[in-house]
């Protein structure tokens, strides 16, 4: 089974998509940037930190950032710092690693769906890649073929995929790989089913797994 490198739909082909989108009067889609050299926001946050933002009001974008001051092991890749700071974004969580840049000073290079945890687009390989110190295929994280399989068929992908556990219910355990599929996988009947970031079952899921946290 081969790794699929781009999703049904041409997600990661819709440039149109660095721009925000809202639900419920919260963002799902915020925009990731990179500082331009000589700005200020590239004299005010780390090297490599993940910069996600809305859209741009009177000149200037909010802007949340993680950068990972303390070493922390849990941050150490771009995604998750990627994670940590549109969480914040979202929620509105106080913290100090915000600041409202001019909007001349950022690079929209990216897209990411923070409800489904996951990038849908990268619109500047190369200067993604240059900010953050890591490929692309990492940062986003590679696919795996949608559908059913045989788990054994699946396993060294599955590994190389970023799974995160969403939950445990007997022998049934689900994951979110940083692409934004869903693999659950039975350990009784060793079958898999991996499914696509948007599909209604996938949102299901994480809706079931918020639920319950």
């Amino acid at each position: 089974m081969a790794i699929v490198e781009q999703p049904k739909g041409g997600l990661r082909n819709q440039a149109a998509l660095c721009r925000d989108i809202h639900h419920e009067g919260r963002p799902i889609i915020l925009n990731v940037y990179t500082p331009k050299p000589g700005s200020s926001a590239a004299s005010l946050v780390l090297a490599g930190s993940a910069i996600v933002g809305e859209g741009e009001q009177d000149g200037r974008i909010l802007c949340y950032y993680e950068g990972n001051a303390i070493g922390s092991k849990d941050l150490e890749s771009f995604y998750e710092r990627i994670r940590r700071a549109a969480g914040r974004l979202v929620t509105k969580y106080p913290t100090t690693a915000m600041a409202a840049f001019p909007a001349e000073e950022l690079e929209c290079v990216a897209a990411y769906d923070a409800r489904r945890e996951y990038l849908p687009l990268i619109k500047d390989y190369r200067t993604l890649e240059r900010w953050a110190q890591e490929p692309s295929l990492i940062i986003q994280g590679p696919d795996l073929q949608e559908g059913a399989h045989l788990t054994s068929a699946i396993g060294t992908r599955f590994e190389r995929a970023y799974p995160r556990l969403l939950k445990r219910e007997g022998s049934v355990h689900t994951y979110a790989l940083r692409c934004g599929q869903i693999v659950v996988i039975n350990i009784v009947s060793g079958m898999s089913e991996v499914i696509q970031p948007t599909d209604k079952l996938a949102d299901s899921i994480r809706q079931e797994v918020r639920s319950g946290q």
